[in-house]
């Protein structure tokens, strides 16, 4: 099922009755049921969200997107306490092992680095070199291949003179509004198992409180990678459009357990199956193919 992704542009009233998200504008008045909803993105600083809605969007699981004065994505509506275990999920999870976490992060990475060589494949670029360094990818990445990775794969997938830190390039401001999209799609279902996103896998930073979103988004960013390749370049704006195709790139299909399913179904099953591997119930974590 394909769940819709509301974009807020311009200046609205949003507000709640009867299951119903009312979306009033100077021209219009419509209607959404949440049940159908799964992401809402809102652009501008002068809509009005009442707060009887913001409670029913965070009982609904319902990812709501906050964007700055540069119409970047800036926060997120979570809910808390979403789960009825929480607190044993999150005892759970903080007990997970050193060597069990390593071993996590050494197949996040791999599954990266493999979807990073399917992208360049895709585009009939020389993916040998990430190809060779797979079998190289340990425990807790000890040999740092994801950042060696990285480091060769931008460089052979727009040009020789990209860096992800130029914040003129238009390929930029599209990554990162994809990959905001994706943590916070992820960040949802975190809390909807009962997660805390804080304590992460790998990343473990003080100032981060979306350490396991993070961890578990790697293996998805060259999804956004890709449409990014076949869609923007370097002097392309971040238009309305192009904003309202990433939100839909959650629609998008891969390879889960031998099943094709939508990019945001994958996410919840690898989050339903971290939270599993945290109670003792499985052993690996289980990801995805391009």
């Amino acid at each position: 099922m394909s769940f819709q992704k509301l974009y807020i542009k311009n200046k609205a009233y949003l507000s709640y009755t009867n299951n119903l998200i009312k979306i009033k504008t100077e021209d219009s008045e419509n209607t959404a049921c949440l049940d159908d909803i799964d992401t809402i993105l809102v652009e501008n600083y002068h809509t009005t969200i009442t707060t009887a809605l913001l409670a029913q969007l965070s009982k609904s699981d319902i990812s709501v997107i906050f964007c700055d004065e540069k119409f970047m994505p800036s926060s997120i509506l979570l809910g808390i306490n979403k789960n009825s275990r929480t607190t044993k999920i999150q005892k759970a999870q903080v007990l997970l092992s050193k060597p069990k976490l390593n071993q996590i992060w050494q197949k996040i990475v791999y599954s990266k680095v493999e979807n990073q060589s399917k992208v360049l494949k895709i585009f009939s670029i020389k993916e040998n070199y990430l190809d060779s360094l797979l079998p190289r990818v340990k425990s807790n990445d000890k040999e740092h291949i994801e950042a060696v990775a990285a480091a060769y794969y931008f460089k052979e997938l727009f040009d020789s003179d990209f860096s992800r830190n130029s914040l003129l390039d238009g390929r930029n401001s599209a990554l990162n509004f994809g990959y905001t999209v994706f943590r916070s799609s992820i960040c949802r279902y975190l809390i909807a198992y009962g997660l805390n996103p804080a304590f992460g896998i790998h990343h473990s930073s003080e100032l981060n409180a979306f350490n396991l979103a993070d961890d578990l988004i790697e293996p998805f960013r060259p999804i956004i990678d890709l449409f990014v390749k076949r869609k923007i370049n370097k002097d392309t704006e971040l238009t309305s459009a192009i904003k309202v195709e990433l939100l839909k790139l959650l629609d998008e299909i891969v390879i889960y357990d031998n099943q094709r399913v939508q990019i945001s179904y994958c996410m919840k099953q690898i989050v339903a199956n971290y939270q599993s591997i945290c109670l003792g119930k499985v052993e690996d974590l289980k990801l995805f193919r391009l």
